[in-house]
């Protein structure tokens, strides 16, 4: 090829992408809007307890410092009552990953962590994913040799799909914990997977850096990544990056530096576990999560999954997703009989199988490994948003395409579109037909999104919670007779960073307080106390904030 046709192809690349973007930007504006009445504000509801506990764990490493807290996520906020940090009771079910990109947005800003930073965050995820997304499909389609039309053409339908359908709508606007933060670092992954497949080793080092810095990442965010990694590390194996038949010396070394990272974040975790003397209690939440007990928990049957499927993506997703795991089935026997048979295999076919396998074989192991906690929590569903924005409707149909071509004579018939530009007839009809197929299917689903999980936002949450935080500090422990705040929903807590006891009268007050000193007591009423407090409480100091009275004692 003449370097002035890879100069021409190279801008007309540039110009695809900048298209891609520009689409991703306009039906992305199009999600916020309709998504605007949702923003903002915590509202009730178990989903948004994730996003409560962000905020919690993220003002904690605001006001504190991450390092004196040991990078870990405490589900009771800095109070005097909490002698040490394992009083305020780590949680240790994750690393810290989730809270790292909405801390280091706080200290850039300079304004402590708070609900519109998240969604904030959240929303630029979502965009983040759907341009990756096409932009992964553009440039894999581009290195099997896909014609630069019917290429950009696929690599719109991601778009569409990622953004407007009603479960990720939902989970990347007004839910953010470990299972929503893992989606971008996931599609980065498998991106640069991608670009580094189709560079040579010039540029590979420097990109295989940044990918070792997405997997360490990843595995500070979400156990998906367990799944992914390991699915590269086969990629990789079968590929001949990573010498298995050879010296055994060898293949160690390469895997010791390919499990490096996470073996760091693994590190990690364990200090965290021995350091406050957690190991109980997460092997327990490890055995439960996984279905080996139950523990006497009423663990939700199987269905109840598949309808949070349904809910989220339609039944025809569900059917798009079965699709597309018949179809990763198809090429991977494929590719294994072709071996056996002894036969080459178009490297084109073996990695589209590897691609479709990275996306969404994970998706499915995370599922069966976690039964109990895929089965309890309807976010599971989300990283399906990835496999079925790119599989069903691009990657498959693209793979048995080109098994017939390389199986069957079918003619290849191409037209000019242009003097420099080919479009392959085969691949347009294909497109035509996806196309119509995902039109179909988001125009019956997204309409739905209303129906989903969306709910408007409590105020309150934000009003008591100021008002505590007014007027009360550190030394001080808050008792009421009619307002509790526990750790769990942490909806209220996120914004008071305070625990509120119930009592029944003063008498309580000894229980909470034994072998603590320093500590100042605050009784705390939503609402005028009752004859019987005020009489009680006479010779405390009052404060009035609102609907909120404040009596201190002396």
């Amino acid at each position: 090829m003449a370097i002035k046709d890879l100069k021409r192809e190279q801008i007309q690349a540039i110009i695809c992408i900048f298209l891609l973007l520009g689409t991703t930007v306009a039906v992305f504006e199009y999600t916020v809007e309709i998504r605007k009445p949702y923003f903002g504000e915590l509202s009730d509801g178990l989903h948004v307890w994730l996003t409560a506990s962000t905020l919690k764990f993220a003002k904690n490493w605001y006001y504190e410092g991450p390092l004196n807290l040991k990078f870990g996520m405490f589900e009771n906020p800095r109070s005097i009552e909490f002698q040490n940090l394992s009083s305020r009771k780590p949680y240790l079910s994750y690393l810290p990953g989730s809270i790292i990109p909405i801390y280091s947005l706080s200290v850039i800003t300079g304004q402590e962590p708070n609900v519109p930073l998240i969604m904030y965050y959240n929303l630029f995820n979502h965009f983040l994913i759907a341009f990756l997304l096409s932009l992964t499909i553009f440039i894999f389609l581009r290195q099997i040799k896909v014609d630069l039309l019917n290429s950009f053409l696929f690599s719109t339908l991601p778009i569409f799909l990622e953004l407007l359908l009603p479960a990720p709508l939902y989970w990347h606007q007004n839910v953010f914990f470990s299972d929503q933060a893992v989606i971008l670092p996931f599609v980065l992954y498998v991106f640069l997977e991608v670009i580094i497949d189709g560079l040579n080793d010039r540029y590979i080092r420097v990109l295989g850096i940044l990918q070792n810095l997405v997997l360490f990442y990843g595995f500070l965010t979400d156990w998906l990544f367990v799944f992914v990694a390991l699915m590269v590390f086969l990629k990789r194996i079968f590929e001949g990056k990573i010498q298995f038949n050879r010296k055994i010396g060898t293949f160690l070394k390469e895997g010791f530096k390919f499990w490096l990272a996470p073996l760091i974040a693994i590190i990690i975790l364990l200090y965290q576990i021995f350091s406050w003397d957690r190991f109980g209690l997460v092997y327990n939440k490890v055995i439960f999560r996984t279905g080996i007990t139950n523990k006497g928990v009423t663990v939700p049957p199987p269905y109840h999954w598949v309808e949070g499927f349904i809910n989220g993506y339609g039944e025809i997703g569900l059917y798009a997703l079965c699709f597309a795991l018949a179809v990763v089935v198809v090429v991977l026997l494929f590719v294994l009989l072709q071996k056996l048979l002894k036969k080459e295999t178009d490297l084109k076919i073996k990695r589209i199988c590897a691609l479709m396998s990275i996306l969404l074989i994970p998706c499915i192991l995370q599922v069966i490994t976690f039964k109990n906690h895929s089965l309890m929590h309807s976010f599971s569903i989300l990283k399906f948003s990835v496999p079925l924005a790119t599989i069903p409707f691009v990657l498959a149909p693209v793979s048995l395409y080109l098994i017939l071509k390389s199986n069957i004579k079918i003619p290849n018939i191409k037209f000019n579109l242009s003097k420099n530009l080919k479009v392959d007839v085969g691949f347009l009809i294909i497109f035509l037909l996806v196309f119509s197929a995902a039109s179909i299917y988001l125009v019956n689903e997204h309409p739905h999104y209303k129906q989903y999980w969306f709910k408007a936002g409590n105020p309150h949450y934000n009003i008591f919670g100021n008002s505590i935080r007014e007027n009360t500090n550190y030394d001080d422990i808050i008792f009421s007779p009619n307002v509790e705040i526990s750790f769990n929903p942490p909806q209220q807590i996120s914004y008071s960073m305070k625990r509120v006891y119930k009592i029944n009268s003063t008498e309580d007050i000894g229980r909470f307080t034994k072998g603590l000193s320093g500590y100042h007591i605050v009784i705390l009423f939503w609402g005028y106390p009752s004859e019987k407090w005020e009489k009680e409480l006479e010779n405390a100091t009052m404060v009035q904030d609102g609907n909120c009275y404040y009596y201190r004692l002396n």
